[in-house]
């Protein structure tokens, strides 16, 4: 009887699967479901990104155990983890005392884990692996369990590895090329998102416009090659002095904007008196000649009662050619507040 339950659920998860029931809640439904078959605590699917496993994909439990849960503090090292000998041996690993597990990952050892079976998510090459836990002592995890665990990785692998495919065109349908920043497409898509959080809110949101001075200098002295060299290290100028929260894009040509969500003008000021410091600060070589490049920088911030992105980024941009106009190397700021 026990092993019919055991089919039935198993059943269950496979025509969730087949029903796409993932795509409604990033998985947690289905592991769910895997945690309720193993009579486990919590599941998780982990997939790798540079030498971890990150598990944004997890059951219920997981995110009610630890709470403000963030993947990236409980990301696993592959090669020093129950995960990476599970690599290894192209199967499964069961641990039934993680706390005294010689590979236990700290902060998951803290989190109250017992008992582990992990399985690699593989078909032509690593994806990542599932999971499942017991906080409480309860039963050990069986070899019958790891085989079980095995089949359901494998046919999670096929959707995983199709999610992971979209994943990286949408990553490359958003990016710029050249720079690696968001593109003017994502900032028309995501902005807007960002301006009705700030009128829900109540929350101040600015914008800043950056424009390199005399760039069309550059690409006629020293050709398109170096230019384009310019733009990179100024991308990386950007993403290095800004906030995670914030929206870093290559706009067109020489032309870069930040959106700062949550932020007042003279905190943008800020924000663009550091990147313009910097810019100016930054010395470039071509061939044997050093020159430094500056920048001029326009400021719009929301008046939350009729705000839009294109008022916005119209307002940054007029401000931007007031600070050219006065010398450029410098900052202006056009508030839209009355």
């Amino acid at each position: 009887m026990e092993g019919e339950g055991k089919i039935k659920k198993l059943l269950r998860i496979i025509e969730g699967v087949a029903n796409k029931e993932y795509e409604k809640d990033n998985w947690t439904g289905i592991l769910d479901m895997v945690a309720d078959l193993f009579e486990a605590d919590a599941a998780a699917i982990g997939e790798v990104e540079g030498g971890y496993l990150v598990y944004r994909k997890v059951s219920s439990k997981v995110r009610e155990v630890i709470k403000d849960y963030d993947p990236q503090e409980f990301r696993v090292p592959i090669w020093r983890s129950a995960a990476g000998e599970a690599i290894k041996k192209k199967g499964y690993v069961i641990i039934n005392d993680y706390q005294n597990y010689d590979r236990a990952v700290e902060a998951w050892k803290k989190a109250g884990l017992k008992r582990l079976m992990t399985t690699v998510i593989d078909t032509e090459g690593t994806l990542g692996n599932l999971s499942v836990g017991r906080l409480a002592d309860g039963p050990p995890f069986s070899e019958d369990d790891g085989k079980i665990l095995k089949g359901l990785a494998f046919i999670f692998s096929f959707i995983i590895r199709e999610e992971m495919r979209i994943k990286k065109l949408f990553e490359r349908a958003i990016r710029d090329p050249l720079t690696g920043l968001y593109n003017r497409y994502f900032l028309e898509e995501q902005g807007r998102v960002e301006i009705e959080r700030a009128k829900r809110y109540g929350h101040p949101i600015s914008l800043i416009m950056f424009d390199l001075d005399d760039f069309k200098r550059i690409n006629d002295t020293y050709g398109h090659q170096e230019g384009d060299r310019v733009l990179i290290k100024f991308a990386k100028i950007l993403k290095s002095k800004v906030r995670n929260t914030d929206m870093p894009v290559r706009y067109g040509g020489e032309e870069f904007i930040v959106l700062l969500p949550n932020t007042a003008p003279n905190e943008a000021l800020i924000v663009a008196e550091r990147i313009r410091e910097f810019m100016e600060n930054t010395v470039f070589r071509f061939g044997t000649e050093e020159i430094r490049i500056t920048v001029s920088a326009g400021i719009a911030s929301c008046d939350l009662r009729n705000c839009s992105l294109e008022e916005l980024i119209y307002r940054a941009d007029k401000a931007m050619y007031e600070a050219k106009r006065k010398g450029k190397n410098r900052v202006h700021i056009f508030s839209l507040v009355n």
